[in-house]
């Protein structure tokens, strides 16, 4: 059993409510089981993607750092519409509480606006409940929509191409069963990593359609991790990544297997472009602008998802 499994997650069954919901809807332009999912609205794709914060908003009470998650929800979402080439434009949030508490939900409104005017995302409704019994602490998600004139689904991903990585600020809202599991079990320093684990998700949907017209495809790396990288190509992809930053290692030290780590937590990189080989340079000078991107893999003939991690270790994640 994993360790994730032991803390409630089971990524597996996970994968599998996936498939039943593909088997019963389907529809849109690109098929449930990508980032998002469009309609054709005359000339544009309409996009829509709804995501929450999940159980950092537990740590998040415990350390009293919240602000933070207002950032998470909003960028779970916009950075998933950016894997499909959309630009996310309005949104709606939902704050489930456990009992009332003013001076919460004060501070969490304030952060949420503050997180879409750097988005440049208008919050044009949202709701509120208070559900005592249902609720612990508090729940927090948004739905977010979005607009293109064209979608990118990877299916013009090809072996050959080069993958570019952008940074990410730390655990950024996934992982945080298991690493709450860790806290409980005195086997994670709360004290030592705090800041770490509540630094929010980063925008990276401006960076992704500044260079929209060379990217073949994209892959945010939540849930999951690089597992997900299947929803963009079935090529194989080979990634070899630096050495992580200080929380990830701290958090394998704590008895996660090294292939845990690269299916659960996003090792330092929080997205993924697919590029061709002669659009490298390009991407990487416009993609400067707003972050510090790497080369960190290609796609070669064949299938799976393989990481050499900093230990030059092989691994097989899909």
């Amino acid at each position: 059993m994993s360790e994730y499994s032991k803390s409630g997650v089971d990524l597996g069954k996970i994968r599998r409510y996936h498939e039943l919901v593909r088997r019963t809807f389907g529809g849109g332009e690109i098929g449930v089981g990508h980032y998002a999912n469009a309609i054709k609205l005359g000339d544009h794709y309409l996009s829509i993607h709804v995501d929450g914060v999940g159980t950092k908003t537990l740590l998040a009470l415990q350390t009293g750092i919240i602000e933070p998650v207002a950032q998470d929800c909003l960028a779970m979402n916009t950075n998933d519409l950016a894997c499909v080439g959309s630009r996310p434009i309005i949104a709606v949030d939902y704050l489930a509480l456990e009992r009332p508490n003013d001076e919460l939900v004060e501070r969490i409104i304030r952060a949420l606006k503050k997180a879409s005017e750097e988005a440049e995302v208008e919050i044009v409704g949202g709701e509120t409940a208070v559900m005592p019994g249902v609720i612990t602490g508090f729940d927090l998600a948004c739905t977010v929509v979005g607009v293109s004139d064209r979608l990118i689904t990877g299916s013009e991903v090809s072996p050959g191409d080069v993958i570019i990585g952008l940074p990410s600020s730390g655990p950024h809202s996934n992982g945080y069963s298991l690493v709450r599991r860790l806290i409980s079990e005195g086997r994670l320093s709360l004290k030592d990593y705090a800041q770490d684990l509540m630094r929010p998700t980063k925008f990276y949907h401006k960076a992704v359609l500044s260079v929209l017209d060379k990217v073949k495809g994209a892959s945010h790396i939540t849930g999951g991790a690089y597992t997900k990288v299947v929803r963009v190509t079935k090529h194989k992809v080979v990634l070899e990544l630096p050495e992580p930053p200080e929380v990830f290692k701290a958090i394998e030290r704590a008895g996660v297997p090294e292939e845990e780590m690269y299916k659960v937590f996003n090792m330092g990189f929080g997205m993924l472009i697919f590029v061709d080989p002669t659009s490298v340079e390009e991407v990487m000078r416009e993609l400067k602008k707003y972050d510090e991107p790497a080369i960190v893999g290609k796609v070669e003939e064949g299938e799976g998802v393989y990481v050499r991690t900093y230990r030059g270790t092989v691994l097989r994640l899909a």
